[in-house]
């Protein structure tokens, strides 16, 4: 069994709008990633998954919880020691490839920054050759290294992105929605080379996104969230094969099939109801608004995140 990089222990992130509102993005999450492994992180767009992430690197602190990655507590007081491991070993790849690159210095300043900052070259010719090896690793050429980020294209900026991030040596890389900016051409292209790279360099991920089809192909396991928390965990097979939260079962009969034959027998689950407002949420299941399963029992409190199967979690009253 492998050891545990990151564990995640009811963590929470909430943004005060006002006296009286509270905006819950991410609200009593638990999970933990093995080394080596890829945890996919999916739902739909204000479910809470890049402030989960974003809570988890340290660009925010933590409302609530607790953040352990490899016996350091991400969200506590910290020596300088630390703060630089910490940095050095958990990197970012942003969603937008067009705004995370600075439009004024060139690839070669972009990547070469975390190795500054760590002091990883002895000399600028150890930089330039550290920075044309990551080029390369990515799939793009010497000459690149000179050029400003307006002169790429989306795919190869975001392969300037990777690049950023591999420039320290990191452990863990947390891909925020790395291909939603991208066009479905290149979007392969990109998983594939981070499935690559994690091979080769026996990286760690947390890959955040809302396309399934594209989890399922990375990832290990995969967590479901909805509404700041997370509502089901499995490994990525058995999610697919055994979908138990019917919000999951609603994600994945959206999925289009390839068959048209299939496309057109099978039937989706469409979900009434609207949206429970993140602000002031209720402490009950927040899914009950569009459940047709719910009742009663739903409005006692927000359900806990069980095993109902080996290594199956869900959080639902009428599952477990």
């Amino acid at each position: 069994m492998a050891e545990e990089i990151l564990k995640v222990e009811n963590l929470a992130r909430h943004f005060t709008l006002g006296k009286k509102q509270v905006l819950k993005a991410v609200d009593g999450v638990s999970f933990s990633i093995k080394r080596g492994e890829t945890l996919g992180l999916v739902g739909e767009s204000g479910c809470g998954k890049s402030t989960l992430g974003r809570t988890v690197i340290g660009l925010y602190p933590p409302t609530a919880g607790k953040i352990t990655f490899d016996g350091i507590d991400v969200g506590g007081k910290k020596t300088s020691a630390q703060r630089d491991e910490l940095s050095r070993r958990m990197q970012m790849i942003f969603q937008d490839p067009y705004t995370s690159l600075n439009p004024r210095m060139k690839v070669l300043d972009i990547i070469a920054e975390g190795i500054d900052n760590h002091h990883l070259a002895a000399n600028r010719a150890e930089r330039t050759r550290m920075v044309v090896e990551l080029l390369r690793s990515v799939g793009l050429d010497e000459e690149h290294a000179n050029r400003y980020p307006h002169e790429f294209s989306g795919g190869q900026r975001q392969r300037v992105g990777i690049a950023r991030a591999l420039s320290v040596n990191p452990d863990f890389i947390i891909a925020d929605e790395p291909i939603s900016a991208l066009d479905v051409s290149i979007q392969a292209q990109v998983v594939n080379l981070l499935k690559s790279l994690q091979k080769k360099r026996n990286l760690t991920y947390l890959f955040i996104a809302h396309d399934l089809s594209m989890v399922k192909y990375i990832s290990d396991r995969i967590g479901v969230m909805y509404l700041g928390n997370l509502v089901e965990l499995a490994d990525s097979d058995e999610l697919f094969a055994h979908p138990l939260h019917p919000y999951t079962q609603a994600l994945l009969s959206a999925i289009p099939l390839p068959d048209p034959r299939a496309e057109r027998g099978r039937s989706r689950i469409v979900l009434e109801g609207s949206v429970s407002s993140p602000i002031n949420l209720p402490d009950c299941c927040r899914f009950c608004s569009r459940c047709q399963s719910k009742g009663k029992e739903c409005e006692k409190g927000i359900p806990p995140l069980v095993e109902v199967r080996p290594g199956h979690f869900v959080a639902c009253c009428h599952v477990v």
